[in-house]
């Protein structure tokens, strides 16, 4: 692969690793609810895409069925996200990555079922270890060592992963047809659409003008919407210039830059977010958890 598609790969992973961190800190510490914080982010997207389509408009004679693909592909990513937003309110940031990250596990197991594709026995253990790793981590592991199962936790958060992966599959179909800008400027103005549908209620609105420092809040919150719609624009630019497998493997190191990160804030900045007090026997686990989700997704893929 060319320098320019590593590069990129590499950047958009650690620039949704930032999102991650952001997105936690405002769910647990800054935000009043998720409707709320999803409110202001379909805001910010709504005109973004419709910048976007007006620039960059669907190819003519395209016909309808690459749209609707993007269309279902924007209403399964967008349950995906809220479930994500729930599950950050309540778990720690380094748990939730790994757990999300298994997507590619589900897309190789869906792409053998219907597009026929091979799976060979490095890529069958690939996917033995994403589950086992998953599984790992999602034991509440406290202080003393104690562990026991956030069953939660785990099946919303695989939920979340499967969403992706089906997600995944139908934008291969979409992507076909259409440039990456097309693309995303449906997919945000989809996902705005049903943001606004569903959040823009009086008490959310009220909940908002009741924010501590709201301008500060809602500054912030736009700002890493901003940050993470580059991301989400650099990952279809990626897929588009190299393979789609080796591009999902450099996304899906991101579980390791958010566990460091998380790691290294709950020491600077106790405060900033959930992060769960661990022992160092736990803490090893859990990073073995992790390490074994990213190896196993190089597995299947490389």
């Amino acid at each position: 692969m060319s320098p320019l598609w590593f590069i990129l790969a590499l950047s958009t992973t650690i620039i949704s690793a930032l999102v991650n961190i952001l997105d936690s800190h405002f769910m647990s510490r800054r935000m009043p609810g998720t409707r709320a914080y999803i409110l202001i982010c379909g805001i910010f997207i709504l005109p973004a895409s419709v910048i976007m389509l007006i620039l960059f408009p669907p190819p003519a004679g395209i016909g309808p069925g690459p749209i609707w693909a993007v269309i279902i592909s924007a209403i399964l990513m967008s349950g995906a996200s809220v479930l994500i937003l729930q599950a950050m309110k309540n778990v720690d940031v380094a748990r939730v990555a790994p757990l999300t990250a298994t997507s590619p596990a589900f897309v190789a197991v869906l792409a053998t079922v219907f597009l026929g594709e091979d799976l060979g026995l490095r890529q069958w253990l690939g996917i033995g270890a994403v589950v086992a790793g998953a599984a790992v981590i999602s034991f509440r592991w406290d202080a003393a060592g104690g562990a026991g199962i956030n069953r939660k936790a785990l099946f919303m958060l695989l939920g979340v992963a499967i969403l992706a992966a089906v997600s995944s599959v139908i934008n291969k179909y979409g992507l076909a047809y259409m440039s990456f800008w097309t693309y995303a400027g449906i997919d945000f103005l989809v996902a705005s659409i049903l943001i606004l549908a569903f959040c823009l209620r009086r008490e959310v609105l009220g909940s908002i003008r009741a924010m501590v420092n709201r301008r500060q809040a809602i500054n912030l919150t736009v700002l890493n919407q901003g940050i993470a719609t580059t991301a989400t624009i650099m990952a279809f630019w990626t897929i588009q210039l190299g393979p789609v497998s080796l591009a999902s493997t450099v996304f899906n190191s991101k579980p390791l830059l958010v566990f460091a990160a998380s790691a290294a804030i709950s020491r600077i900045a106790p405060g900033f977010m959930i992060v769960e007090k661990l022992s160092p026997r736990s803490m090893a686990i859990k990073a073995a958890g992790t390490a074994a989700v990213v190896g196993g997704l190089a597995a299947i893929f490389i």
